[in-house]
């Protein structure tokens, strides 16, 4: 009677800690794939890898552990059809060979190689569908460590599913003290752009010193003229820290302003929700934007957030907008402000992540 109670529970803590392991793998591969908002896995990116090497270190043990187990258990099966048990043969060969085999491969597996498996499947997946709730997304899209500097590091915006409409580029010309985010191209006819996602705000310069940004707005001389006139219509505050931060106060027009028009001054606060959103190349920027009440500072709803990196391309990483209510907010200056910052720390990652191997 004791050595029963024994064994039955030596195999429910087996049972028990296999199905911990499960909960370790599925968090991890959650904090690579959905990190944002943070949860104590990953509420700190050294915390993160702490983490991910000690699961892969007990996946190894335990799967040597499992491995031990099923070999013993296939030795046993095989030691008693020798030994004369002759009982129901065939069930007991298709129960060993279509649900033992497949249950202890699992096993001796997934311990060990599960984050592997899983993370590049889930990768994929929220790559093609993390965006899917949000009516635009970008895709920043850095220069890799091999590419020539003339190679512009690009954020493209698309609406719905994957329809391109127009291109920035984000750059800092003779000082790293001041970038400047601006149009690049528009990679769809600009009569086929809905008037509420027509950028307006072409041109975005950022300065380090003081942590300041200033923008200029573009519109046609005359509704339907090819000749365009630029006029100051953002300014603001940021801060590029942990805390990633703005303080924007603008008026975009839409593009089918006229010059006289008296175009609304607004100004928005926006925060991340979790603290530390870069990683000083050793990781992609990962981050939820939102809008910030004033008066409680309390989060409200989210400006943009991104997703993941490409898999297999790890200098393109996609970014789901939701903008704000207001005419022309998917593409005002609550987004692009904050997408050339992202360009910015996009690009480091970019080149750490494609520098060669030195074996």
């Amino acid at each position: 009677m004791k050595n029963s109670t024994g064994l039955y529970l030596c195999i429910l803590t087996w049972f028990a800690i296999n199905a911990a392991d499960g909960v370790w793998i599925y968090y991890y591969v959650k904090a690579c794939v959905d990190p944002n908002p943070r949860t104590g896995v990953n509420k700190t990116h050294a915390g993160f890898e702490g983490y991910e090497v000690m699961m892969f270190i007990f996946g190894f043990f335990w799967t040597s552990v499992n491995t031990a187990l099923a070999w013993g258990y296939f030795t046993w099966a095989l030691e008693s059809r020798r030994n004369g048990d002759k009982s129901s043969p065939v069930l007991k060969w298709t129960v060993n060979l279509l649900i033992a085999f497949p249950i202890a491969a699992f096993l001796c597996i997934m311990p060990a190689f599960g984050g592997w498996i899983v993370v590049p499947l889930a990768q994929r997946q929220s790559w093609n569908h993390r965006c899917d709730s949000f009516p635009m997304y970008a895709v920043l899209d850095g220069r890799g460590f091999k590419d020539p500097s003339y190679i512009p590091n690009v954020v493209h915006f698309y609406q719905g599913r994957d329809e391109l409409l127009f291109s920035y580029d984000i750059s800092d010309g003779a000082s790293s003290d001041f970038w400047t985010f601006q149009l690049r191209e528009f990679d769809a006819a600009q009569s086929s752009i809905p008037l509420e996602l027509y950028p307006t705000l072409q041109h975005i310069q950022y300065d380090f010193i003081n942590d300041t940004l200033t923008g200029n707005c573009t519109l046609p001389a005359t509704p339907g003229s090819s000749i365009t006139n630029s006029t100051s219509c953002m300014t603001g505050t940021f801060n590029p820290n942990d805390w990633l931060s703005f303080n924007l106060t603008s008026t975009i027009p839409l593009n089918n302003s006229a010059p006289t028009d008296t175009i609304p001054s607004t100004t928005t606060v926006l925060r991340t929700v979790d603290k530390q959103w870069a990683f000083n190349g050793d990781d992609a920027p990962s981050l939820i934007l939102d809008t910030v009440d004033p008066l409680t500072d309390k989060l409200q709803s989210t400006v943009l957030r991104t997703a993941v990196t490409k898999r297999g391309d790890c200098t393109q990483l996609k970014v789901c907008l939701g903008g704000t209510d207001r005419p022309g907010g998917l593409v005002g200056a609550e987004v692009l402000s904050p997408m050339g910052l992202i360009m910015i720390r996009q690009s480091d990652y970019a080149q750490s992540c494609t520098i060669p191997d030195s074996n």
